[in-house]
């Protein structure tokens, strides 16, 4: 099977329990800037961990470097979740996406983990495959999500209420594979 014909998104086996999850995004929602974007990891010493690359990378930054969980996330069950993954956990944030909004078409150098912890039926990660785009919504019901995120894609709140991600970064960031199609190249960048 190639990487192209796996699912763009499918439940693991990873479960947390979804109201510790959202006591902890209750106790740090103040820390949400204009980015939308906390950093549960950061890179050694950083100089604002909390906002430790939230967007693109730059190019000599990979996933793996964000090993550092951030003090406000220790003892936390965001901190017991990303003990409980089955593989090494790089770059993790909390993703806030404003209510009717929509990210650029891009794609990604890792796998991404997706917990639900605010959403809605409204909420989409949207797969786009020969000029087709494939609407798959994760539910908040405690489970992880794995995301192929190397595919071409963006995300979508089409709704009237803010949706939040845990959004974790496989550490194993290998790059770029075969599973972007070729035909999709000119309408993202790499993030």
């Amino acid at each position: 099977m190639t990487e192209s014909e796996q699912p763009f998104l499918h439940r693991t086996s990873v479960t947390q329990d979804l109201e510790s999850v959202r006591q902890v995004i209750a106790d740090v929602h103040p820390l949400f800037g204009g980015d939308n974007v906390i950093s549960v990891t950061s890179r050694p010493n950083a100089d604002q961990p909390l906002h430790d690359q939230i967007g693109w990378l730059s190019e000599d930054v990979r996933e793996r470097d964000f090993r550092v969980i951030n003090p406000e996330f220790r003892g936390t069950a965001i901190e017991a979740l990303l003990n409980k993954l089955p593989f090494e956990f790089g770059r993790t944030r909390i993703m806030r996406m404003p209510k009717k909004s929509c990210l650029s078409i891009h794609w990604d150098t890792s796998l991404r983990y997706h917990y639900a912890v605010v959403t809605n039926p409204a909420c989409y990660l949207i797969c786009v495959d020969d000029n087709l785009g494939h609407f798959h919504h994760v539910p908040a019901d405690g489970f992880l999500y794995e995301m192929d995120a190397r595919r071409t894609h963006t995300a979508i709140n089409a709704s009237r209420e803010e949706r939040i991600h845990l959004v974790i970064c496989d550490a194993k960031d290998e790059g770029l594979t075969d599973g972007r199609p070729a035909e999709h190249a000119h309408l993202a960048m790499p993030s």
